[in-house]
């Protein structure tokens, strides 16, 4: 029987607003929100309710490693509340001296009472929403706060951090933002660095359905980046921050020595991992559950755990990553990218039909070999950088090809 999981996600689904690009499970509460007592409370206390009943439920505890509780926006949570919820876990599971607690902050949402507050109750490492330091593009993509904000904000936690009161933090951009040509990204991404963040993770807008911006590019009313223009912000991308000292581990995250995310690489590396409200995805043994994303139906849901059985993916059993293809796309997003030969015989198959399916592989990616977007060493593949990381969804679609044909 494998061991339990050691890291937990947990889901604060609040938020001022929606973002015009965002299709995540959350609430809106409004701009005035005041969550111990007054406008927004009693949504938010009925869902913590039900949030720590369902951490409870699980028969499964075991002392964690990491913690991220993300969203959302649980930076809308009083101090007190965030307090409540990581003594829940050192309470009933136990947390590791020098765990990683990680806890995602939008500028606007809180004040710096409000930081010492979090770091008090016992997060250690933050991770900053900032988006954009450009007043237009944050308008224009649905966001609340101002350059001054996010200024203030990054102020706050490099000077937290160089106080030794947190062990790091990252800043957050997307890249590809309406109005966000080669001089505005290029504007953003060295504002960034002058607060010198330990981490920083540059997400590329991707349009979901049933957003704003979906709406908007159907109507043919939102103006993007083309594809080259996207291709030269990435370079960009690569070139300032390498120049800067920072390396990237990850395709969408780059980082200053020792400060990776422990806990997001749980899930690049195919590890089992706890994921605790609405909305939230858990794969504790490697099967994977969602709950559910709609308020009423995630408490239903609580209260069947509770009274009743565990889901089965939550039920303890021994490990099977069945998702072959999902696990070879995360490993090539890392920088030591992953070890195909390793992989493909953890699927038990005979000599002769491992034999046939990898040599299918390879052919697929014979080409990204020759052309350098894809490096072997061995058995171990990866994807060069920066070309091959920033054209990695040819590589991808080359392998879910291979996969779709050999089931």
């Amino acid at each position: 029987m494998n061991k339990f999981p050691r890291s937990a996600y947990v889901h604060i689904p609040f938020c001022h607003r929606r973002c015009f690009y965002c299709d995540f499970a959350v609430i809106p509460l409004g701009n005035e929100v005041e969550t111990l007592q007054g406008n927004g409370s009693n949504t938010v206390k009925e869902y913590l309710h039900f949030l720590y009943k369902e951490i409870l439920t699980n028969k499964y505890k075991s002392p964690l490693s990491t913690i991220y509780i993300g969203g959302g926006t649980p930076s809308i949570l009083d101090p007190k509340q965030i307090k409540e919820l990581i003594d829940l876990f050192k309470e009933n599971y136990g947390i590791d001296y020098g765990a990683e607690i990680t806890m995602e902050v939008d500028p606007a949402s809180f004040n710096l009472e409000d930081l010492h507050g979090f770091i008090n109750a016992g997060i250690n490492r933050f991770s900053l929403g900032v988006q954009s330091f450009n007043n237009q593009i944050l308008q224009k993509s649905g966001r609340r706060h101002f350059r001054e904000d996010a200024e203030k904000s990054c102020e706050w936690l490099k000077r937290v951090y160089g106080s030794g009161l947190i062990k790091s933090w990252s800043l957050d951009l997307i890249q590809n933002l309406p109005l966000s040509g080669l001089n505005e990204w290029q504007e953003d991404l060295k504002k960034a660095i002058t607060f010198l963040p330990p981490h920083i993770s540059i997400y590329d807008l991707i349009i979901e359905d049933g957003t704003v911006f979906s709406k908007l590019v159907n109507l043919g009313k939102l103006k993007l980046p083309c594809d080259e223009e996207a291709f030269k912000n990435s370079k960009l991308t690569h070139l300032i921050l390498k120049n800067s000292g920072y390396s990237r581990y990850e395709i969408s995250n780059y980082c200053l020595p020792g400060h990776q995310s422990r806990h997001n690489r749980v899930y690049w590396s195919g590890l089992g991992w706890w994921s605790f409200g609405q909305g939230s995805t858990s794969s504790p043994w490697g099967e994977k559950f969602t709950r559910p994303r709609i308020s009423r139906e995630y408490k239903e849901w609580v209260i069947r755990q509770y009274e009743f059985n565990l889901d089965s993916s939550l039920i303890n059993k021994e490990f099977v990553y069945k998702e072959l293809d999902e696990k070879i796309m995360l490993g090539l997003r890392l920088k030591e990218g992953i070890d195909i030969y390793k992989v493909l015989k953890e699927q038990n198959w005979g000599p002769i039909k491992f034999e046939i399916n990898f040599n299918k592989l390879l052919e697929e990616w014979e080409r990204f070999l020759e052309s350098g977007l894809l490096i072997r060493n061995g058995n171990r593949f990866f994807l060069s950088d920066p070309e091959g990381m920033e054209l990695s969804n040819q590589i991808l679609i080359s392998m879910f090809k291979w996969w779709d044909a050999i089931n």
